[in-house]
């Protein structure tokens, strides 16, 4: 709150604190004042309410405001997004349903406001008049059938009754209040249990015009009624079926209230009164009293009672006013007033967060701070706050608050305007700030009080907190980091398991090669057709030693690729017939002797014999390549270096 609000905001309260209140008979209360200076929209009050959450709600020709304890939020009205009501010719009534929307009757037009966006709405309609009872219920009129939603039916009114005009519950009973001053309690199952008149026909014209009507105490109601004739207040006995007149005027009377105590408040256009309904006694305030002692003259045009004990009004000029019964700034005497702690802003890196905005890409608030009930944050945005205010007029810096959060430290923590660190400002407003919050779940939890030895664990304010894990820290990244390194894993032993693989080969190749030399020059084909076989398998498995039956066959064959060894046409097929065999018995045997196939065998058999002959250095490269079957040098380089692991240039020079 800015430097100079603030200042002026304390002296007002300071004011109005420092004058004793009370409200015995002739005494006078003083009131300050709500204007657009204090940041309402327009100080044409036409109507009050007080939310389910303790924030007043003034409804003005312009704008409808809330005020959360230390500051307005406004929704400018639309006057051109209306609903028609055509059986409603009063004035404005306000209402407020469960579904924190808030609803507006004025003259034949219903306006809809849904608070937890603070937008204004159009819903589809064909209804001629809409009722909402005192616990949210709705009632919607069609013709002479009334729908109650809560109850899922409708009944048909009674068309000598008048026009339905207001309505209240008491107990079980629904009591619908008609223009010619009927009352007709309906039971649960739509049947009448009682129907009452106020007075008779010659009377009904003169107030058939609009009707208000307050539940007091004792079984009894209080109801206005004004039209052509002026305007009256009856009290009726339910349980007596039992009508008063209490009040008769050749004025407009707007609208009543009732204390705890049960005091009426009945405003009027010169200013308000004041009646005790035991009594009879009535006083009429038409000077309102400031605390810096001026006076204000004005008519007043609604007047609401809230849950902390204050009264107040809305002028037709002048903005709000309000006065409260209870004591000073400087009475010693603690108070003892019910305050509820109201979330009013969100902060994330200190900047306020607003409703439909995003945020580094992702839309945080879907509606009013008041309304939240969790809000879900990435990792990096875990730096925030939380702005809690009450409804306590009277003496605000004795508002304390209690929190704790649950997932992180988990124990209560109290503040006042006299702790340290200032938490809680002289206005009773509440900063609580969290800074770098581990990703993971929380739960805030606070609640507000007067006195700072009893708190109402009934009434705590939840707000569900999540930090999401960054990217990297979130179960599907585990899953990936897990996968990651079982292929690691994998693929290091197929390395490894080939390098071994190849060391083993290449040390049997060696000792192949120096065989061969030795065969070579003394001219055994069989044995050398032997130590040309290069398994496929692990080279531990490779331990047989080959029979006389083996030997023979393999120098047969050896001697056949040879005969051929110049031809690359020379094939498997061309080698099982002159083997006299068939190609797949000549593939299971040499598959089962030399672990290899009978390509792999020519092949072997052709790469051996080219070895020796780049060993004598007598020919090329190209010319081994041809005398040895292969149909091209890069096909021989290849296969060279695949069998010796070096290439055909290379080993030229190894062998050496």
């Amino acid at each position: 709150m800015p430097a100079f609000k603030f200042l002026r905001r304390l002296c007002v309260c300071l004011l109005l604190s420092c004058v004793s209140v009370s409200w015995g008979q002739g005494e006078i209360p003083y009131f300050y004042t709500l204007n657009t200076q204090n940041g309402l929209g327009d100080n044409r009050i036409q109507q009050l309410m007080q939310l389910s959450d303790g924030r007043m709600v003034a409804v003005t020709p312009t704008t409808v405001d809330i005020y959360n304890g230390h500051s307005f939020d406004g929704i400018v009205v639309d006057n051109d997004a209306w609903m028609s009501l055509p059986a409603y010719g009063g004035a404005t009534h306000l209402f407020a349903d469960a579904g924190a929307r808030l609803w507006i009757k004025q003259n034949g037009r219903l306006y809809c406001f849904d608070l937890r966006t603070m937008r204004q709405v159009v819903e589809e309609w064909d209804y001629s008049d809409f009722f909402i009872d005192e616990r949210g219920n709705r009632y919607f009129l069609r013709d002479s059938l009334l729908i109650r939603e809560a109850l899922g039916d409708s009944i048909v009114l009674p068309r000598d009754a008048g026009n339905l005009q207001d309505l209240i519950c008491y107990g079980k009973e629904t009591l619908l209040f008609f223009s010619s001053g009927t009352v007709i309690a309906y039971l649960p199952d739509g049947s009448i249990d009682f129907r009452s008149q106020a007075y008779d026909e010659e009377t009904a014209w003169k107030y058939d015009a609009t009707s208000l009507v307050v539940l007091g105490r004792d079984s009894r109601l209080y109801q206005v009624r004004c039209g052509d004739g002026g305007a009256i207040l009856l009290s009726f006995d339910i349980n007596r079926r039992e009508w008063k007149q209490m009040l008769s005027s050749d004025r407009f009377l707007h609208t009543l209230t009732l204390t705890p105590t049960g005091i009426l408040y009945l405003t009027t256009p010169e200013g308000y009164l004041r009646i005790d309904p035991d009594t009879g006694e009535r006083e009429e305030f038409r000077d309102l009293h400031l605390p810096d002692g001026s006076v204000l003259s004005t008519g007043v045009n609604t007047v609401c009672l809230d849950r902390e004990g204050g009264i107040w009004l809305g002028t037709y000029d002048n903005g709000l006013l309000y006065t409260s019964p209870k004591s000073g700034l400087f009475d010693t005497q603690p108070i003892d007033i019910e305050v509820h702690p109201i979330l009013t802003t969100i902060y994330l890196n200190g900047q306020p967060l607003h409703v439909g905005a995003e945020y580094d890409g992702r839309r945080l608030l879907d509606v009013t701070p008041p309304y939240i009930g969790e809000i879900t944050l990435k990792h990096n945005q875990n730096s925030l706050a939380f702005q809690f205010s009450t409804m306590n007029y009277v003496r605000p810096r004795s508002t304390c608050y209690r929190y704790r959060l649950l997932g992180g430290e988990g124990e209560w923590h109290t503040f006042s305007a006299d702790s340290l660190g200032r938490m809680v400002d002289d206005s009773g407003i509440l900063y609580l700030p969290f800074v770098a919050l581990s990703p993971g779940e929380y739960t805030l939890e606070v609640m507000a009080s007067t006195n700072p030895d009893h708190w109402n664990y009934d009434d705590v304010r939840r707000i569900r907190l999540t930090v999401e894990h960054p990217w990297w820290q979130t179960p599907a990244a585990y899953s990936v980091y897990a996968l990651l390194l079982i292929v690691i894993v994998l693929v290091s032993f197929r390395i490894y398991r080939y390098i071994l693989q190849r060391r083993s080969r290449e040390a049997m190749l060696l000792l192949r090669i120096q065989n061969l030399v030795e065969q070579v020059n003394r001219n055994e084909h069989s044995e050398a057709a032997v130590v040309l076989n290069e398994p496929d398998v692990q080279d531990e498995e490779y331990v047989s030693e080959p029979s006389a039956q083996e030997k023979e066959f393999m120098a047969r064959a050896t001697q056949l690729v040879e005969q051929h060894l110049a031809s690359p046409q020379y094939s498997v097929k061309q080698l099982a017939a002159d083997l006299c065999m068939e190609r797949t018995g000549l593939y299971k045997k040499l598959t089962l002797m030399m672990q290899q196939s009978p390509v792999a065998f020519i092949r072997s058999i052709r790469l051996h014999r080219a070895a020796e002959m780049l060993k004598r250095g007598d020919m090329s490269i190209t010319e081994v390549s041809e005398r040895s079957g292969f149909y091209s040098v890069s096909y021989f380089s290849k296969c060279f270096q695949k069998e010796f692991g070096c290439k055909p240039s290379e080993y030229t020079g190894t062998a050496s």
